[in-house]
């Protein structure tokens, strides 16, 4: 049976208290230092990307520190200017003149 609707009721005022005030002051601020070094973390990475052209988004996000997947790392790439890697070009010893 669905519950009667008398209509909109009055909320009562709500006032945090000092202790729910800090923690979430906390909290937003604990989120700010998120953001800021997760930024840094990616820009990061996309110089160390823009350094040496040869390596692969995927050799980056294959290693166990990175936290992001290869898709994710080509969208930082793409962010920051990095250069498009060439993944069918493998690296190959120079030529010996015969």
């Amino acid at each position: 049976m669905p519950k009667p609707y008398f209509g909109k009721q009055p909320l009562p005022e709500y006032k945090p208290s000092d202790a729910v005030r800090d923690a979430l002051k906390a909290w937003q601020d604990a989120l700010e230092l998120e953001e800021k070094t997760r930024h840094a973390a990616r820009k990061a990475l996309a110089e160390e990307l823009k350094a040496d052209r040869d390596l692969p988004y995927a050799a980056v996000a294959a290693h166990p520190l990175v936290p992001w997947t290869e898709a994710t790392l080509r969208i930082i790439g793409t962010e920051y200017g990095v250069p498009p890697r060439q993944p069918n070009k493998a690296k190959q010893p120079p030529a010996k003149n015969a």
